[in-house]
């Protein structure tokens, strides 16, 4: 039987991709076409493009490896408030990590280039609608569906890890809190089937970071006030408490018999697949110690 969703292998060859194209793609055009304009490229060019493509070459049903499923109006909601509040958390832990290095290590002092209005208004654009739809239609679409297939259990915690080193492109800082938002998405996906409800979460904590990171940021000076503390703490309560209400759309669990049929394959194919995942958290973690050794100079 021909297999119907990609191997860890094919996910994490097309994620290595993903993450040279994007890194050298941005080195060379970021400066030149603007930053706005370089955002579009990176999400349809480097990130949704080649995901696409590698289904319809391998004819698998599209709806399927993408989660393309209806949801109900109050897992929705859910998504959309869970969003706001989970980024409320995940900005509070990306200020600590921050304060720590800039403290411990140095300050990353870089000159911003200054953009026109409409490069401003492609990033915003980019930032609220075309990432969440592209980046979940390879993470959580794409590369979980992979993960699945190894562990159904543990696939969209994985997926989310690998989202978030990432964002170690964005910076070292925002790791661990793409990460936890990562793990967050992805577990939406694994609860309701529906890669809407990630798309919905993703586009509103974007949403939240353009709206409200200057705002809060400039209220943080020498040191970090308490109400960051209080205020992100009570955003992970409450998105904690919203996702125990989401309820399942499909049965989370129905491709258990095809993924024992296809265990000698995943064998088969895992030690290429962790080569290269290897080899793209060998690049990511250059990139990283690049920062730091910026930040010491």
């Amino acid at each position: 039987m021909k297999r119907q969703y990609p191997t860890t292998a094919q996910a994490n060859g097309l994620f290595f991709i993903t993450v040279v194209l994007t890194y050298v793609g941005s080195s060379l055009l970021i400066l030149r076409l603007g930053i706005g304009t370089n955002l579009w490229i990176n999400e349809y060019v480097y990130i949704l493009l080649p995901a696409l493509l590698f289904v319809k070459q391998s004819k698998w049903p599209v709806d399927d490896i993408f989660s393309f499923k209806k949801t109900t109006a109050r897992n929705k909601i859910t998504s959309i408030l869970s969003g706001i509040s989970m980024w409320l958390f995940a900005f509070y832990i990306s200020v600590v990590i921050r304060f720590i290095l800039d403290n411990k290590l140095g300050e990353l002092d870089i000159p911003l280039q200054e953009q026109s209005v409409y490069q401003n208004i492609l990033l915003l654009i980019g930032m609220i609608v075309l990432a969440p739809i592209c980046e979940e239609i390879l993470f959580r679409g794409f590369i979980q569906k992979a993960y699945e297939g190894h562990s159904k259990k543990y696939g969209f915690i994985i997926t989310g890890v690998i989202f978030g080193y990432y964002h170690i492109l964005n910076g070292v800082s925002e790791v661990i809190p793409a990460t936890i938002l990562g793990i967050t998405m992805g577990y939406l996906v694994y609860k309701t089937g529906s890669i809407l409800n990630s798309i919905l979460f993703h586009a509103m904590a974007n949403t939240s970071s353009v709206c409200l990171s200057g705002v809060l940021g400039a209220r943080i000076t020498t040191r970090i006030p308490v109400w960051l503390h209080v205020l992100g703490f009570l955003g992970l309560f409450i998105s904690i408490i919203l996702l125990r209400n989401i309820k399942s759309d499909s049965i989370s669990l129905e491709n258990e018999e095809e993924e024992k049929e296809e265990q000698d394959d995943i064998k088969t194919l895992s030690a290429i697949g962790i080569v290269l995942l290897l080899l793209s958290a060998i690049f990511l973690t250059g990139i990283g110690i690049y920062e730091i050794w910026f930040r010491l100079q």
